[in-house]
């Protein structure tokens, strides 16, 4: 399982030389939060000269999101807000990462591993034919943001659904907070939540959340207050549908009211853990000292 990260700034971690096998050109990766037993990673890729790789299949679901610069998939260019995703085991074509570009790049349930071919022809007829077709290629700065049904006295939360898998509800979406917005509660969710912050600034109890702030919670883990500084915006992850379990008038970060869920039902309990991964950079969390 990967280990829970609160609040880490990007320039908080080292450049490792990209793992990317087949690739050709220079391009370096920020490890933001790996899968030790299988293998998924977050990675914030840098490519120092231009950077492509063949048409192929991958060892896992693969994204890719352009946070600056440009990707090219199979000849279609996206500038910032361009998103691909491929499904694991499902041929995907040539890329290529212009130099100075940088891209939000996910592995799932799955490793590095990659099996290239000379064209996408040939990687389709050496795919497996249990393959599902569905491969997402997306502008974001054309779509609209949709507003998102809020639970409690809120002012909304806006979307962009970039992916979700109808089977098991694992979701990647754009989430936008207008200046203002804030919620007081506690929450947790059946589910990891993972984000980077591609915008604008948000004070939150266990740090600042700014332009290049990323965090991974595993299920169960709870978090808040929230309050946005000035408009701020995300891209999101989720391994299933993100049910959030409220809890009010809490003590030391974990105790207090259930508010709509079970307490005593064991798939509803959150995480009590040790502290997680976090930088100082963040700043002091309000419980520092306690």
């Amino acid at each position: 399982m990967r280990a829970h990260v609160e609040l880490i700034h990007e320039d908080d971690y080292i450049f490792h030389a990209g793992e990317l096998p087949y690739g050709e050109g220079k391009i370096l990766e920020r490890r933001l939060s790996t899968d030790e037993e299988d293998g998924s990673s977050s990675l914030s890729l840098h490519a120092t000269s231009d950077w492509g790789r063949s048409a192929g299949i991958a060892h896992a679901h693969t994204e890719f999101y352009v946070v600056e610069g440009s990707l090219i998939y199979g000849g279609q260019e996206l500038g910032a807000g361009g998103y691909v995703q491929v499904p694991k085991g499902v041929p995907m074509d040539w890329i290529k990462i212009r130099e100075g570009s940088r891209v939000l790049h996910w592995r799932e349930y799955g490793d590095v591993g990659f099996d290239p071919f000379t064209n996408l022809a040939e990687a389709s007829a050496a795919a497996s034919p249990e393959a599902a077709e569905g491969v997402t290629v997306i502008d974001a700065t054309k779509m609209e943001w949709t507003e998102a049904q809020s639970v409690g006295p809120l002012t909304p939360l806006y979307i962009k659904l970039l992916h979700r898998d109808p089977k098991t509800g694992f979701y990647t979406r754009l989430i936008r907070a207008k200046k203002g917005w804030t919620d007081h509660r506690l929450a947790h969710h059946p589910c990891y939540e993972e984000f980077y912050t591609l915008g604008g600034k948000m004070a939150y109890n266990f740090g600042d959340i700014d332009e290049g702030t990323y965090c991974f919670r595993p299920a169960g883990v709870k978090h808040g207050h929230f309050i946005a500084e000035t408009d701020i915006d995300w891209i999101i992850r989720s391994d299933g549908e993100l049910t959030n379990w409220y809890t009010t008038a809490e003590f030391v970060k974990w105790g207090g009211h259930a508010e709509n869920y079970d307490e005593h039902n064991h798939s509803h309990q959150p995480v009590i853990s040790t502290l997680p991964v976090r930088s100082r950079s963040r700043g002091e969390w309000s419980g520092d000292g306690m």
